[in-house]
């Protein structure tokens, strides 16, 4: 293949968006992804048996964008996040960059359930070889492989692994970096998947070939895809901006999900005013002896600023210690076994029916009984309805996101979840996202190379819960990630 001086036509817009001011050039090509479906006999499927997409593909210092006709996809490593960007509408969503290797390991997890359960039915052999599933995913499954084995051809090699052919990479290709040939399995990581051994091949080469194709099995057949890569050129910008591009507006008729989100990036942080007019409102109820109220209050407080329930004045404790919905509630979330749980969730709506069906708190741990319980749909129309009614209130966006992730929802559960971390970093219900984060970064390294370090929150040695108060002397429990 030979490296053109200018890039394709079709690559205008993505060239437009990258700017000129770098100094570094990058590598820029065009790629022709034809995609062939052989189904096992009685697969009904929509799929069509052969199709083509075409894609215009910058490989920058530390990002890669991918055009496919009004749709620019930019992955940015340096910031950990990824935009979708509109060209025809002017218009990008972002999301984090977590959420593809999240989704890759808990779908390869599903997946092996499923296997597991064929297996167990006697039904082994219909089960997708793993090698297949880790070709898909571009993950591992911590099973032992052996080496990839070559099979010279007309032409090309063969890659199998495990006798299983994953590769047929054609001989003809351009030299390139070290860099852009990491970033070019980078590119089929995110976009087309492809087995780990053979994108550390294919970075290891210091080239990017000109044809190959991936083969594909799945449970309804088996699958390839021919790669032709053609319009290189290497002055491309190594740089990009979206300040050409605004955030997507929400539509009239966008479900209450999107809606929440949205919301999460509109109103400013809570002020340093916020945590003292909440605590004054606690104090208020203290002296209208309403203790329950003064309580949830300062839940709220924390939940909403992380904030720490302190000081009490002896009379207040006394109080509390004296109020029997207090007791009757801390008692019910400690609840652990499913029939504790159950009577937990009948406690919590009695309570609820008392305090009013609106009180965020006691809706978010209704929420929170329920997702315990199963019942993700129910607890996410509740932490929605927290959330609509109490925007600011952080903890309420990492339950949802739990629920989101619980559903296989990873780009939803890491907004959701950084919506409540911009709003309240230090609050430590957010520590096993961060963990979540940090395994994800140990387990699947390759899906984050090509980025600066980007320092993540240091975890805290305690881990308070949202299923009870936490204070200054008392910070044990957990929250409810599955």
């Amino acid at each position: 293949m030979t490296l053109v001086p200018a890039l394709r036509r079709a690559s205008v817009l993505a060239f437009l968006l990258l700017g000129i001011s770098a100094v570094q050039a990058s590598v820029a090509f065009h790629v022709t992804v034809t995609t062939e479906r052989v189904n096992k006999p009685g697969v009904n499927t929509s799929l069509p048996a052969r199709d083509t997409q075409d894609s215009d593909v910058v490989l920058g210092e530390h990002f890669i964008s991918v055009r496919d006709g009004h749709t620019l996809s930019v992955l940015d490593f340096a910031t950990r996040r990824r935009y979708m960007i509109d060209t025809a509408a002017s218009t990008y969503d972002t999301y984090s960059l977590f959420d593809v290797a999240g989704s890759r390991a808990a779908e390869l997890r599903h997946r092996q359930g499923i296997a597991g359960m064929l297996k167990a039915s006697g039904l082994g052999q219909q089960a997708t070889p793993p090698v297949y599933e880790e070709q898909a995913l571009s993950v591992l499954d911590n099973k032992r492989r052996g080496p990839l084995l070559p099979q010279v051809l007309d032409g090309a090699v063969l890659w199998s692994l495990d006798e299983q052919p994953l590769l047929r990479l054609g001989i003809a290709g351009s030299p390139v970096t070290g860099d852009d040939a990491t970033a070019f399995a980078q590119y089929l990581r995110y976009t087309w998947g492809g087995h780990p051994a053979v994108l550390k091949m294919l970075a290891d080469g210091k080239r990017i070939p000109a044809e190959f194709t991936l083969s594909h099995q799945q449970i309804a057949g088996k699958v390839t895809r021919h790669f032709r890569i053609s319009a290189m050129t290497v002055d491309a910008p190594a740089t990009y901006t979206l300040a050409a591009y605004r955030p997507r507006p929400l539509a009239a008729d966008a479900p209450a999900l999107e809606r929440v989100l949205a919301q999460a990036a509109l109103p400013p942080p809570l002020g340093p005013q916020a945590h003292p007019a909440l605590r004054a409102e606690a104090e208020r109820l203290f002296a209208a002896e309403k203790p329950f109220d003064a309580f949830l209050s300062m839940l709220e407080d924390h939940f909403s600023t992380g904030a720490l329930v302190d000081k009490l004045s002896p009379p207040q404790q006394q109080a509390m210690q004296q109020c029997q919905p207090i007791h009757d509630l801390t008692r019910a979330l400690l609840a652990k076994d499913k029939e504790g749980i159950q009577a937990a969730l009948t406690t919590v709506q009695g309570l609820r029916q008392q305090h009013g069906l609106e009180q965020p708190v006691l809706a978010l741990f209704e929420g929170n009984l329920r997702a315990k319980l199963g019942q993700r749909q129910a607890a996410m129309a509740l932490y929605l309805q927290v959330l609509q009614a109490k925007p600011h209130m952080a903890a309420a966006y990492q339950d949802l996101g739990d629920a989101l992730y619980a559903q296989f929802d990873a780009p939803n559960a890491w907004r959701s979840w950084d919506a409540g971390r911009a709003m309240a970093p230090s609050l430590q219900q957010f520590r096993k996202v961060n963990d979540l984060e940090r395994s994800l970064l140990n387990d699947y390294p390759a899906f984050f190379a090509g980025g600066a370090p980007v320092q993540l929150p240091v975890p805290p040695k305690v881990q308070p819960s949202t299923s009870r108060p936490a204070s200054s002397t008392k910070t044990e429990g957990s929250t409810n990630l599955p």
